[in-house]
């Protein structure tokens, strides 16, 4: 299962949230943004700025986590950085695209290198590392203010 804040009240009130939240029928779960991210303080950070705009986040430290969490979950945003190990973000998006039964959400690659690897693999956004809040609230507003719940 995917880790939110460690070791506090929140992260049981976040878990309890996503999983009210998740469906089974393969729409996306409204309000729901999987974070995968191997650096703990970055999946940390950016889970705050998520649940503090009043999402409910899950984070995988891999890509392989990440995968199975999505395919169970149905994440409404998915943000992945590009750099992990064992399975890393564009395999990761690869392999979701490969076993998606319907459309992907949408998908922003995380990463400190060129911010052209997102047309690469076929990202609907980048965001820069190390980021600012203000460029994780407008995704999140871009993104999930704009994707109708049950998609």
């Amino acid at each position: 299962m995917g880790k939110n804040r460690a070791g506090t009240d929140a992260n049981d009130a976040a878990a309890e949230r996503v999983k009210s939240a998740t469906n089974n029928n393969g729409s996306f779960t409204a309000g729901l943004v999987l974070i995968a991210e191997d650096d703990e303080p970055i999946a940390f950070a950016l889970s705050l700025v998520v649940e503090d705009a009043g999402y409910a986040v899950t984070v995988a430290g891999d890509g392989r986590l990440a995968l199975a969490l999505a395919q169970e979950q149905h994440p409404a945003l998915i943000i992945t950085d590009l750099m992990m190990p064992g399975m890393t973000g564009q395999q990761f998006i690869a392999a979701l695209r490969r076993n998606v039964q319907n459309r992907l959400p949408p998908i922003v690659v995380m990463s400190a290198a060129d911010p052209d690897l997102a047309e690469e693999v076929d990202a609907d956004a980048f965001l820069s590392k190390p980021f600012e809040i203000e460029q994780v609230e407008r995704l999140l507003q871009q993104f999930l203010e704009s994707t109708p719940a049950g998609c």
